[in-house]
């Protein structure tokens, strides 16, 4: 990515900030479409959180929903790279501010980007999702048959609007892609990460369900207020890991018309999640035990192994990589530390 343009939608989220940083490492040169003002204090944080990248940054004011804004921004880029996306469970309207946005950036992006086509964009990633692959509950089967893994070949047809709103946006977004791509003769890959964990580049990319998910297990306790570690099983992906097969997928010319699921193979049980922590995070060996549960290999992601060459992060260190950096930003307070605070002031 040494000198190449690129554009990159949802660097103020926490898949699309790692990404940033990655190329920014490869000294790339970065323009972000963004719809908060060019100099809030948000973006002048996350850039200065930057700051001692090799790349260089620019924000630009895009609604990603406008075909016409999205081919002003990708004017002079080789790649595009559409992270952004509503990251919500439930809504109000859930069809008009759940699967709506996801479909219409999605496809403004695309038909935006596709005004450059071979001038000089070369290839447009989408991140997608397991979402995509199954269902919440991972009810359906896989197309391989009962008890085998999911695959990239496999795809969620049973979620719906009213229950699953989220995986229903993801499912219609990459579908929409895949049509597009074809229909407008664009080089494509999707990732599909599962539920993303790892450190936080800055506060000011940590307002997600991710963010919010994992700050439970740092500020779990005992005592007279009682403070639980979430309850059940979760198939964990590690946000670098992410965002390395974003760029591979870009670069790697044999990856053009594939999916690619970013995954650890197995779910992990709350108790599991407590254990490493307790273990590996000194301010954290005060945490109640997390429930046990079942703890099942349901997915196959070695494609982007064999592929791409990407090599998976310990999911230890991804679990204790996030508490650290929660705990450095100040996004989580472990509760030896508020009750420290609080005997202090006593």
């Amino acid at each position: 990515m040494d000198g190449k343009t690129v554009l990159l939608t949802g660097v103020t989220g926490f898949v699309g900030s790692e990404l940033a940083r990655q190329l920014l490492e490869a000294r790339a040169h970065l323009r972000c479409p963004v719809r908060c003002q060019l100099n809030s204090p948000r973006l002048s944080s996350l850039k200065r959180a930057f700051d001692t990248l090799p790349g260089t940054i620019t924000f630009v004011d895009a609604d990603i929903r406008s075909e016409d804004a999205i081919a002003q921004a990708a004017a002079g880029c080789e790649y595009v790279f559409h992270v952004a996306s509503p990251f919500l469970i439930t809504a109000e309207d859930p069809a008009r501010d759940i699967v709506a946005p996801a479909v219409e950036g999605t496809a403004s992006v695309l038909r935006g980007a596709a005004r450059h086509k071979g001038n000089p964009l070369k290839r447009i990633v989408v991140t997608s999702s397991v979402c995509a692959i199954h269902d919440c509950n991972a009810k359906q089967e896989p197309r391989a048959g009962p008890g085998k893994p999911y695959t990239e070949e496999d795809w969620n047809g049973v979620s719906t609007v009213e229950a699953e709103p989220y995986w229903v946006s993801k499912v219609e977004a990459e579908r929409l892609a895949w049509r597009l791509a074809d229909e407008l003769g664009l080089e494509l890959v999707t990732v599909l990460p599962n539920f993303v964990m790892g450190p936080v580049v800055a506060p000011e990319a940590a307002n997600g369900i991710s963010v919010g998910f994992f700050r439970g297990f740092v500020e779990a306790c005992n005592g007279a207020d009682p403070r639980p570690p979430p309850s059940g099983s979760w198939v964990f992906t590690d946000v670098r890991d992410v965002a390395a097969a974003h760029v591979s997928a870009a670069l790697t010319p044999a990856a053009a018309g594939r999916r690619y699921i970013v995954s650890q193979p197995r779910s992990l049980s709350a108790r599991s999640v407590t254990d490493v922590l307790k273990a590996t995070v000194p301010q954290l060996a005060h945490l109640p035990d997390g429930e046990a549960g079942s703890e099942e290999e349901k997915i196959d992601a070695s494609r982007v192994v064999r592929e791409l060459g990407l090599t998976y992060t310990p999911l230890e260190n991804t679990l204790t990589d996030m508490a650290e950096s929660l705990i450095k930003l100040g996004l989580a307070v472990p509760a030896t530390a508020t009750a420290t605070a609080v005997a202090a002031q006593s």
